[in-house]
């Protein structure tokens, strides 16, 4: 008489994480989000997270500094060439340019600051995938690069926007307010943006918490999307070359 062996129950797949779960794992174990990224590439969720954040911001901005302090203070900081370039423009058309430039910078802002975001992050994942594809042979597809970004990106676009939306509730001295660095999370933020040397205010600017948290968190993601094994230090060690390229070249541009 013969004997029926029933079937081996098929493996089952290990469950991938919840949107939920990877963003809270962002902050607390990053390596699991960018593990569940091998497994689904989607970014639509934290760059939409982000996006709302950065609008409140921006919103907080606008009711409590409003736009033509900002923009104001922004010239006051702008590189000497600029200035002078300003002073030699008449009057009137110098007052209608700036009126021009705070309805601008106001509505794309407020209006289109997701696509504006949207657009940076494309950018610049495209920028990072093409140094670790070729310079790395990393194989990174893109999807996983930009998924990788938006979610290294959160603390900044989210923790950071919180921050500066308190800050702003508690009040600050508008005429000293620096759109680029409302909280102090960086050396630039004891010093005098309208007196210090422009060099040095840019680039300690650069000594970020939330930029060196954003530059550790790209260099594991990338590292773990990378087919070839990578340790987390090579791509930390990328990511922090490429920054400080961008810190020192935005820093001499201001000192010009």
């Amino acid at each position: 008489m013969s004997t029926t062996i029933p079937p081996t129950p098929a493996e089952t797949a290990p469950a991938g994480l919840s949107e939920s779960q990877r963003i809270l794992n962002i902050f607390l174990a990053p390596s699991k989000t960018f593990e569940d990224i091998r497994r689904n590439a989607s970014w639509w969720v934290p760059w939409l997270l982000g996006s709302l954040i950065s609008a409140c911001f921006i919103l907080t901005v606008d009711k409590r500094i409003g736009f033509e302090t900002v923009v104001n203070n922004q010239m006051a900081q702008a590189p000497e060439f600029m200035k002078r370039a300003m002073e030699r423009v008449p009057p009137e058309e110098r007052q209608k340019s700036l009126q021009r430039q705070i309805a601008g910078q106001r509505i794309g802002a407020l209006y289109l600051g997701w696509l504006f975001y949207l657009i940076f992050s494309i950018v610049l994942a495209a920028l990072l995938m093409f140094v670790f594809n070729f310079i790395l042979e990393a194989g990174i597809p893109f999807k996983n690069a930009l998924a990788t970004w938006f979610y290294a990106s959160l603390p900044r676009a989210v923790l950071f926007a919180l921050l500066g939306i308190v800050v702003l509730l508690i009040g600050v001295d508008p005429s000293v307010f620096d759109f680029e660095n409302p909280i102090t999370t960086n050396l630039a933020a004891f010093l005098d943006p309208t007196t210090s040397s422009k060099f040095l205010y840019r680039l300690l600017g650069g000594i970020d918490i939330f930029a060196i948290w954003a530059v550790i968190l790209l260099g594991m993601g990338f590292a773990s999307q990378s087919r070839k094994k990578m340790s987390a230090a090579t791509g930390i060690t990328t990511i922090a070359v490429l920054y400080g390229i961008y810190v020192l070249g935005r820093a001499g541009l201001a000192a010009l």
